[in-house]
């Protein structure tokens, strides 16, 4: 039996205009909730497809005819449910889409009985009754009884016209050999002749996920690890039903439970505001003031003074005869620019340091 959780802050509207307000649920727990719904659904499709339980006891009849059956018929049938594309139910049952329902519940119980676990020693006995049950169940739902049946019209009136088609074809080329024209025969024969190009399949021009465009420059002996992308989890691949179903329960209980906790955390923060509201209001109505708030209240009604207020340079210059100390201009008084002559220093330099000038004479 699986849990719902009730989304917070969400109400039926009555209007079908639905205004978002400040009830609305936080961004996180929608999400949560998609994801919840998600993992629901991929929880109901694995059980639906590990699920092997047959529906109603099979008379005795059917259950006589079942056990009469040898192992080379089981083994047939097995093989033969197999080999049914997964999207074609009356393939997999055996049956076609005229038979009534009586008729095909009786065809599975015999099959179920004869390509069990139990009864067979296949060792594909087990894929085979699980794909038989998912059969069995979408041929017993209507909608997809109905969706399958218009399927398979629309299926054979195709291949009908395709059928009307060649034989109108084949009528206007042999009229073309007897020399006879009539109206419409160009076109089928052009289009008869007209040639489809062949195209390359995906595989064939595309290179895989985990290998990069472009020719290395030296030879390949070992596996690259650091030119070649992961495919991801691959697991899906190779994972039997049970393990399918496990994994499905799994991602369900973990989405759960982040929808559980996201839900608590937006109950206890509208339950914390609800309880700080309600102080408040007590505090206002009940509680006297506190001293500080009494001496704040009393600064602002106190009264200012009004009055003449001169800055402290106004006040310096008009009780002192000289100018108080400018720090920008005093420092920089009687100093002289000095220009720095790259010329006179290299001169200045080289007088200095070098040699004398005279030439000197040696014995």
């Amino acid at each position: 039996m699986r849990k719902t959780i009730a989304v917070v802050g969400t109400r039926p509207s009555k209007s079908s205009n639905r205004v978002i307000g400040p009830e609305m649920p936080s961004a996180e727990l929608l999400a949560a909730a998609a994801k919840l719904t998600q993992a629901e659904a991929e929880l109901q499709e694995a059980e639906l497809d590990g699920d092997t339980e047959f529906i109603g006891p099979p008379p005795p009849a059917v259950v006589t005819e079942a056990e009469s059956a040898n192992e080379a018929e089981r083994f047939e049938e097995i093989s033969r449910i197999i080999g049914a594309e997964e999207d074609s139910p009356y393939d997999t049952l055996g049956v076609n889409k005229n038979m009534s329902p009586e008729n095909i519940k009786k065809r599975y119980w015999k099959l179920s009985l004869m390509v069990h676990p139990d009864k067979c020693s296949h060792p594909q006995a087990h894929q085979a009754c699980v794909q038989l049950n998912k059969a069995f169940k979408d041929l017993q739902d209507p909608d997809k009884r109905k969706a399958l049946d218009d399927k398979i019209k629309l299926k054979e009136e195709q291949e009908a016209f395709q059928v009307e088609l060649k034989a109108m074809r084949e009528a206007a080329q042999w009229r073309r050999l007897q020399g006879i024209s009539m109206e419409g025969d160009d076109i089928l024969l052009a289009q008869m002749d007209a040639k489809v190009a062949q195209k390359r399949d995906e595989w064939m021009t595309t290179l895989p996920p985990e290998t990069k465009p472009g020719m290395t420059m030296h030879s390949t002996t070992r596996f690259s690890k650091s030119s070649k992308e992961g495919r991801g989890d691959t697991s899906a691949w190779t994972d039997t039903p049970s393990e399918r179903a496990q994994k499905a329960k799994m991602n369900y209980l973990e989405a759960y439970n982040v929808a559980a906790a996201l839900a608590s955390n937006e109950q206890e923060k509208k339950r914390e505001n609800a309880d700080a509201e309600l102080v408040d209001q007590y505090n206002k109505a009940k509680r006297s003031k506190s001293l500080v708030e009494k001496h704040q209240d009393s600064l602002r009604k106190r009264p200012k003074k009004k009055g003449k207020q001169k800055s402290a340079k106004e006040e310096w210059e008009g009780n002192h005869p000289w100018k108080p100390w400018d720090r920008e201009k005093d420092l920089t008084a009687g100093r002289q620019n000095v220009k720095l002559d790259a010329g006179n220093m290299a001169r200045g330099l080289s007088s200095r340091f070098s040699s004398r000038s005279f030439q000197r004479n040696f014995l």
